[in-house]
């Protein structure tokens, strides 16, 4: 009889946001309509904010949304992130990911480079976040 343990879906999150904060180029990390829901009705972040895991059978996918340094080279950043999360999440929990899929949601910018404890960077100087929304065929009539 083998031994097989199972995670929660949010510490498979929690790992894979610790992997995605520790790559150079990660700003921050981007929540969506459920930190915001987190963030207003119980009053604190999500642990896993902007993370979403899914899984089918045997396959674990996860999705990171990231808010990028300004000035640093995207798909370079995209794919440390995806070997990141792969390594944390082989090492931390030993799963085996099927997908890291990566989400840009904006480009920080900052006058401080370094982190704070939270893992925000230039928490409490100059910050501004440019969001990066899609063009609607819509917004052309």
């Amino acid at each position: 009889m083998s031994d097989k343990y199972v995670f929660s879906d949010e510490v498979v999150a929690v790992c894979a946001v610790n992997a995605t904060l520790k790559t150079e180029g990660v700003f921050g990390m981007a929540g969506g309509m459920y930190d915001a829901l987190s963030r207003n009705l119980l009053g604190r972040e999500s642990v896993a904010k902007g993370t979403k895991v899914s899984r089918s059978g045997e396959e674990t996918a996860v999705d990171v949304s990231v808010i990028v340094d300004y000035g640093c080279n995207i798909p370079s950043v995209a794919w440390e992130i995806q070997e990141n999360v792969k390594n944390e999440l082989k090492d931390m929990v030993e799963i085996d990911v099927s997908a890291v899929n990566i989400h840009v949601q904006g480009v920080g910018l900052s006058s401080d480079k370094e982190r704070d404890p939270d893992g925000e960077k230039g928490a409490g100087q100059d910050q501004t976040i440019v969001e990066v929304q899609e063009d609607s065929a819509d917004d052309e009539k």
